[in-house]
């Protein structure tokens, strides 16, 4: 595909993500954007029906819509796809930027252990820290500030991106992604108070955390992620997984393969987390449950109890997502009712209140 100075004509992206276009193929198109804060130029892209009023307003000059989107307005080009959102995503790559790659081999800023072992086709920046023990595959990108510590071990093709630290014994598969930040095996958090009758000690003891934590085959992690390791054993996360910025595992967790944790999310010593799971942003999993394979946990949950398979869960402390929906709805219902009831009782004392003045005696009246 050719490019102008950055630029692609309508015809240019139709083909490259299999649209049909409706109008001028030649229109030169300059970047993507969103349908509300798109310019002239650029092009866009709708998959909800309720964002359609949208089109008659975008400044957009090319917008993907599906085969059977009514579009009223004049002058809009249109490339009609199967599946719009997809197709964008595409037309967003063809406009992204390059960004150089890290050069091959291993920075001489870097710092690694006389014992550790890295391949020779590994990719390796400044200020990497490399420890006694460590190994890192083939293919394996550290970026800088990355620390991977004593026996901890990196998979081939995996991405570390800047300050990434994986703790002593620590594991990452293939082709995983760690985004910036991520700390991948620090201490769980375990601590037993301290008897009476030792007031030279703190209030508070230690339980020492042994373990390790192991990301497996084509996981990524977002940026600020904490993942703890296990007291002892492994905290695992599955193969597959895909984890947001800013979730918490706790020791000892069990995530299954292909599960998603959302920002935010956190999940409490001991749990296990089933297959296809969905934990949605802000929910939290309390330590020692079970999470059933392919359920749902909506942002903002709290899981205090196994959840089955399948199930949506929803509100604090969560529970089946219908039957909290239906809880709400009667609540609100209630509360309706019981405003309404209120007011005609206020209405009532007031007539009543009115009757009584009617039928006392007056005070000027005379025997």
């Amino acid at each position: 595909m050719s490019t102008i100075g950055g630029q692609k004509t309508v015809a240019e992206l139709a083909e490259l993500c299999g649209a049909t276009v409706e109008g001028r193929g030649d229109l030169v198109i300059t970047g993507p954007a969103g349908l509300r804060d798109a310019t002239a130029g650029e092009i866009s892209f709708l998959s909800q029906e309720k964002y359609a009023a949208q089109l008659g307003t975008t400044h957009a000059s090319a917008v993907l819509v599906a085969p059977g989107q009514k579009v009223e307005r004049e002058g809009l080009v249109l490339l009609r796809v199967e599946n719009p959102e997809a197709a964008f995503t595409r037309v967003i790559l063809a406009f992204a930027p390059e960004i150089p790659e890290l050069r091959s081999g291993v920075s001489p800023l870097a710092s690694i252990d006389e014992s550790a072992s890295v391949h020779p086709g590994a990719r390796i920046a400044a200020h990497v820290c490399i420890g006694p023990g460590a190994s890192v595959a083939d293919g394996a990108v550290l970026h800088p500030g990355v620390i991977v510590s004593a026996h901890a071990r990196v998979g081939e093709g995996s991405v570390l991106h800047p300050n990434v630290v994986l703790y002593p014994f620590c594991e990452v598969g293939a082709r995983c992604i760690l985004h910036a930040g991520a700390v991948i095996g620090a201490d769980g958090f375990g601590f037993h108070p301290v008897p009476a009758g030792l007031p030279e000690k703190p209030l508070w003891q230690k339980t020492p955390q042994v373990g390790n934590a192991v990301i497996e085959d084509d996981c990524e992690i977002g940026a600020n992620t904490t993942i703890d390791c296990a007291r002892f054993g492994s905290t695992r996360i599955g193969r597959g997984c895909k984890v947001d910025n800013l979730v918490h595992v706790g020791h000892n967790v069990q995530v299954a393969e292909n599960t998603l944790l959302l920002a935010l999310a956190g999940i409490a010593g001991s749990s296990t987390i089933g297959k296809n799971v969905i934990i949605a942003g802000q929910a939290g999993i309390t330590g020692h449950v079970h999470v059933g394979d392919g359920a749902i946990v909506m942002g903002g949950a709290g899981i205090i109890a196994d959840v089955e398979p399948g199930a949506e869960m929803f509100g604090y402390p969560a529970g089946p997502r219908r039957e909290k929906m239906r809880s709400l709805v009667s609540a609100e219902k209630a509360g309706k009712d019981v405003r309404a009831l209120k007011k005609e009782i206020k209405e009532l004392r007031s007539q009543l209140e009115g009757l009584i003045a009617l039928q006392a005696p007056s005070g000027d009246s005379k025997a």
